[in-house]
């Protein structure tokens, strides 16, 4: 089953109003042309992902999360 997504007619103009402002005021960002590169050397990179790998990301947000219940629904 095929689902075509359609942008309700009035909304559309609303939000290409707010794009055309939003782009005039300078706010957005222009598309990124080609591949995410990342800033970090290898080494820093083999670090985060390791730690993502192994879980400890996830539990430091959980930890974070449990301690600052607010935070949490950042």
């Amino acid at each position: 089953m095929v689902t075509k997504l359609r942008l309700d007619p009035e909304l559309a103009v609303v939000v290409e109003s707010a794009r055309r402002r939003a782009g005039a005021a300078g706010e957005l960002t222009p598309p990124r042309i080609g591949p995410f590169t990342s800033s970090l050397p290898p080494e820093a990179q083999r670090i985060v992902r390791e730690w993502l790998d192994d879980g400890g990301y996830e539990a430091a947000v959980a930890e974070i999360a449990a301690e600052d219940p607010d935070l949490a629904i950042q």
